[in-house]
Parts: structure tokens; sequence; C-alpha cells
């Protein structure tokens, strides 16, 4: 936040027409002059703040956080320098830091409610929830119409799984602003979440009159089409938000489900936000509402095979909240496991059973990792894979031992691989032997079996138990 503050060590001509140039988007211009000024009045507040403020503007973080120390050295009794110190070290991910500066600008300015509001964004990067909310409701006490108190709540709202409340403050952000495009956005996502398809809808068109290159919105449109069955509707938000976003990748995975074309795997960035948001509640909706028991019958098969026998090292490929971990830990000598998504991995390090844990792609692991284990187990992993071939190669050719793979499927007697409108991919079991054939595997079991409920009727799994 760019400020007057008086400061009489520079003048006052030159100080308007930094101000200027800031307010006409000139950075460039303005930290031309940097040097020379800052030789000429190296007591100026109001340089070291224009500086830094322009630093900031640039996403030149350390070099903001630099000037604006300067100023509080010179003057420590302006709550506005430390407020920018705290933005530049919210924005250079340093929370603590930015906490701590916001804090003494409330001590020095207790009724400024952005200062309130951007400690919660701080608190909320932290993950810190409650004491977020107790910021911004801080903040609505100074001023009950700050939109940006109430679309951070609908968001952490939104999070908790407080979903009446997040509706609420979304609301009431739309209220406030209507020509907010992300509000309106994120309360459509906020009614899909609880099945309300026609109010998800209603927002995300009104986002998208506002703003007809929204990308985000026109694939929230789709997705929420699709479940309404509205196919070719569907299919045309799909192609707008291509269209708008060429690089797009998980809506060209949504179109090519839509529209009967298998691709090879599902975009990284799909898979990652899916199960970063599907984290909280994954462990409930799995093992409660689908009924999944996967985990144990994989245990007890691999277990039977090898004779009750030690099962040596293992890695956990796609491990998710580490669900196989608990089970199959007591039964070998090392367990490690890898997923994309950071919030399963966050849930699976609480178990405590696991020997490592790893963000990591299966592929880019297999490929760069040293690999010596005796079991590979990927469970309900390579229905977001779809083309097995270079998972089986790299296991095969880098494996420094003999070992197994041991993985579940979503089945199909037909031949090869598909990919669903559900957006998962099934694999038959003559796919699965022509790989093994490539590649030297020997099947050392297969059986079908119920792998999880999906709309009341359980879906009919392939489990694979390889030997290499």
């Amino acid at each position: 936040m760019l400020e007057k503050i008086n400061n009489k060590s520079a003048p006052k001509e030159v100080v308007k027409a930094l101000v200027t140039l800031y307010h006409q988007g000139k950075f460039d211009e303005i930290l031309k002059q940097e040097n020379e000024l800052i030789n000429l009045y190296p007591d100026s507040v109001d340089l070291h703040n224009i500086f830094g403020s322009t630093n900031l503007a640039l996403n030149q973080f350390k070099s903001a956080i630099g000037n604006f120390k300067k100023a509080i050295k010179i003057n420590p009794n302006l709550p506005i320098i430390f407020y920018n110190l705290g933005l530049s070290f919210h924005y250079d991910k340093n929370f603590e830091s930015a906490l701590s500066s916001y804090k003494k600008a409330i001590k020095l300015n207790p009724d400024h409610a952005d200062t309130y509001c951007n400690m919660g964004m701080s608190f909320n990067e932290k993950g810190d929830f409650k004491r977020a909310i107790k910021s911004y409701r801080k903040t609505l006490e100074i001023n009950p119409d700050h939109i940006g108190a109430h679309y951070n709540l609908g968001a952490i709202y939104s999070k908790t799984g407080e979903l009446n409340l997040a509706i609420k403050n979304y609301k009431k952000a739309t209220a406030l602003n209507p020509k907010n495009t992300s509000s309106y956005n994120s309360l459509g996502e906020v009614y899909y979440s609880i099945g309300n398809l026609n109010e998800s809808i209603i927002n995300y068109k009104k986002a998208i009159g506002l703003q007809p290159t929204f990308w985000q919105a026109y694939y929230n449109l789709g997705i929420a089409l699709n479940d309404q069955g509205k196919l070719e509707e569907a299919i045309e938000a799909f192609n707008k938000a291509i269209s708008i976003k060429p690089d797009y990748a998980t809506a060209k995975h949504m179109l090519s489900a839509l529209t009967g074309n298998t691709n090879e795997t599902a975009p990284r960035e799909y898979v990652e936000n899916l199960f970063d948001n599907y984290a909280k509640k994954f462990e409930n909706s799995l093992l409660d509402k689908l009924e999944y028991k996967i985990p144990k019958l994989i245990r007890d098969i691999i277990i039977k095979i090898n004779n009750n026998e030690t099962l040596g090292s293992l890695l956990d490929l796609g491990c998710g909240t580490g669900l196989l971990g608990p089970e199959i830990k007591n039964h070998c000598s090392k367990l490690e496991g890898i997923d994309l998504s950071n919030e399963m991995l966050t849930i699976a390090k609480q178990k405590n059973v696991y020997d490592k844990l790893s963000q990591f792609d299966i592929v880019e692991y297999l490929c760069s990792m040293p690999l010596g284990f005796d079991y590979y187990i990927a469970l309900d992993v390579f229905i977001y894979v779809g083309e097995l071939t270079e998972i089986f190669r790299l296991i095969k050719s880098r494996n420094k031992k003999p070992g197994h793979l041991v993985f579940s499927t979503e089945h199909t007697e037909k031949d090869g691989y598909h990919l669903l409108r559900t957006l998962r991919y099934s694999h038959s079991k003559s796919y699965i032997e022509n790989l093994c054939k490539k590649f030297d595997y020997n099947i050392s079991h297969f059986s079908t079996n119920d792998l999880r409920k999906e709309k009341g009727d359980f879906l009919t799994g392939g489990i694979y138990v390889l030997s290499f």
C-alpha cells in the first residue's frame, strides 16, 4: 500500500512525481531513480516506502523487504510500513515474519481492518484455520462490509466442510460486489459440493457473464452440466474452456472422457488437485460409504502366496492416506510410500507406519530413484494412469533384484484400457497379459473382486500379483 507519509527529508515534488508514476504503473521508471535519490535523501521514509511498494508490485519481495526495513529503522512508529512489510513477507511465503509485522502494525493502529484480514491470510497459509477465522471476524467487527474477509471466510468454511457458512459468506461477498466473478465461481463450487446443481450452474453462468474469458468457470460449468446429463452442453463448456486456455489439460481429459476418446493418462494437475481436495474426507468416504476393503484383501493374498514369510521391502505406489500401511507394516522389513497429493501424504504421515513418504509422480520416481524393492504395490492407482507400459518397463529394468508387482484395476472384458466418463480408466486382463509377455512378468495371482461401491452397486476390480 502506498501512502503519503510527509517525511520532510525528500522534497514534496520528488515524492509527488514518484507517486504519480506508481499509480500509472511505471514501476521500472521509479526504480531507475532509486540509487540516485536514496544517496541524496537516505533518511526519507517516503522514498524507502515508495521503492518498497514498487518492488512489491513487481514481485521482487526480498528487495521490498529490504526497503521497508530501512524505513522502519528510520521511523519505527508508522503502522503502514509494518503493514507493507507484512505483505512482502507473506508473498515471499515467510508467514511467521508476516504475522509478526502485522501484529506490530496493529499495535500502532488497532482499527486497521486490512491488517487483520491479511493476518487471516497468513494464518490460512499456515493451515491455522481457527486463528484465520478469528482474524477475519475481527476484520468484520471493524468493517462489516469488508469484501475480502467475507470471501476468505467463505473459502475457509468451504475447506473445513462448514458449507452453510461458506455459502453465507460468499453470498455476502457477491452482494457487496456484484461484479466479483471469483465469488460467484466459488459459490457455484460450494453449491456443487452439496449437490445443488441448479444453483451451481446459475452462479457459474453469472461468473462467465461478467468475465467471458473465465476458463475455470467454464470447466466447472461443464462438470455440473455433465452431472445433469446435459452432455452436449457440457462438451460445449469444456471446448470453451480449452479455447480460452489451450494448455488446460484437465479440461481436455474431461472432454476425452465425454467424447469416447482414450488418452494415455490423467493429467498430473487433475490427479493432484482431485486428491488434495478429497484428502480430509477420503477415508470416511472410501471405507464407510463405499465399503472399500482392498488393502486387507491384498494383504491376505500376498501373505498366502509368500507362505507367511516376511515380504521384505515394499514401495506403496500412490499410497494416498496410507490405508495399506497399517495392514502390511508388520509383514515387511521396510515400508515406503509415494503420492502426488501433499494433502494425502500429510494424513499418511500421521499414521506413523511408513519408514519414508515422498511426494512423487510414479514414473518420475521410477525413472530417477534407486530401485531395490521386493514388492511394488499400487491399489486403486492405475485407474488414473491408463497406459501402464512405462511403469512395467521401469520396474523390470531398473529394480536391482527379482520382485513382485501387485495392483488393482477397474476390470473390463473389453480388450485394452479405456477412459470412462467417471474420468477413471478400466483395464482388461488381456491388456495386462500382453504387458507381462512383453516385459517377462509372471502372473502369480489374478482374481476379480468387489472393488468399492459406486451409485449403490459394487464395481468389479481386477486383483493382480506379478513376479519378475
